[in-house]
């Protein structure tokens, strides 16, 4: 895996994976920042109803603010609302932009029941890692695969 020896596995509601896909959505903004730096691998799994893992990135930088100071340059890349984003951020000292790049699709999604099939795996509620043998062993030689195309 590139840059790092370890996979982000990232859940993100289908609408925002949808964005992400499409090119519109560039950032993924969280309240708490995950220890990673430019160059991380990540699989993005849809939450339900979706509920695969669709596509993997890159994280290209990290952003860590106060959310008022971020919001007028985050919103357009996060491809949210105003309402939106300060509803999430309410009652959070900071926000997280995760900028996203190198998205490839996966032309076919890794379903959560084929995860299953080969191990029990709970998606995790916001992210978790994966080392490389881990990779292979829940998700098969696909994920692998798009992995490569990363670099």
């Amino acid at each position: 895996m590139p840059t790092s020896s370890r996979l982000m596995v990232m859940s993100i509601h289908t609408r925002h994976a949808n964005s992400i896909m499409r090119g519109d959505k560039t950032v993924e903004l969280r309240k708490t920042r995950p220890l990673v730096a430019a160059g991380q691998p990540v699989a993005l799994y849809a939450t339900s109803p979706t509920q695969a893992v669709v596509a993997t990135c890159v994280i290209d930088s990290v952003e860590v603010g106060d959310p008022r100071k971020l919001k007028g340059d985050l919103l357009e890349r996060a491809s949210v609302t105003s309402v939106e984003y300060d509803t999430y951020f309410a009652d959070s000292p900071q926000a997280v932009a995760l900028n996203l790049t190198n998205v490839v699709v996966l032309s076919h999604p890794i379903t959560l029941d084929s995860i299953r099939e080969r191990r029990s795996w709970h998606p995790p509620q916001t992210w978790h890692f994966l080392s490389a043998d881990r990779v292979t062993a829940f998700m098969g030689s696909r994920l692998s695969t798009a992995l490569a195309q990363l670099t």
